[in-house]
């Protein structure tokens, strides 16, 4: 009866380290900081507020984003990439967010959703192709950030918000960390990996 007891107990802690032992869904949230690193703080507060939430987010410096597609698009191969795959960008990082979703959609890989928060100081490329949804939260009318355009091919929906129709005042280099941006950001995110 001992044994049978013993043996029984093992075979259910064997069982749930097994069920304990696999992963939850583990989406890919890449933010993007802009210029130097120095002035988007905030997307390393949103990364952080994220997983604080169980949700794989990290930041990453702007230029990275190549590297960051073609990791994507290699572990892609290998079945080794968690969906859904969210990126935002802030200030230059925002200039480089189409061009990341671009490439991941030019080697067949879905972009759930797409972030700009007030992409500058040129005007960012089009999305070509990119993800189904795209949202800019920018500031109208200032000398650095900027909308988001469709381009050729590109069948999803861009949306441009200015901060100003919410309430928000902070300028170019504070909107990655305003409060009332953050938190529509964060909540676009959760929606999207279904938390």
């Amino acid at each position: 009866m001992k044994r049978h007891l013993v043996k029984s107990f093992a075979a259910a802690l064997i069982a749930a380290g097994t069920f304990a032992a696999t992963p939850a869904k583990a989406e890919e949230v890449y933010f993007i900081r802009g210029f130097m690193n120095v002035f988007s703080a905030g997307m390393d507060q949103m990364a952080a507020q994220l997983r604080a939430r169980g949700v794989n987010a990290k930041s990453y410096s702007n230029g990275a984003w190549s590297g960051l597609a073609n990791s994507i698009i290699k572990r892609n191969r290998e079945g080794k990439v968690s969906y859904p795959i969210v990126i935002a960008g802030h200030s230059v990082g925002g200039q480089e967010a189409p061009q990341f979703a671009n490439a991941l959609a030019k080697a067949g890989i879905p972009v759930a959703l797409v972030i700009g928060v007030d992409p500058g100081f040129a005007p960012p490329p089009t999305f070509n192709a990119g993800s189904p949804r795209v949202i800019n939260y920018w500031i109208k009318g200032s000398a650095r950030g900027n909308p988001y355009r469709a381009g050729g091919g590109f069948s999803g929906s861009i949306t441009n918000i200015n901060i100003r129709d919410f309430g928000s005042t902070v300028d170019h280099v504070g909107i990655d960390k305003d409060p009332k941006v953050q938190s529509r950001i964060i909540s676009n995110v959760l929606a999207v990996v279904g938390r």
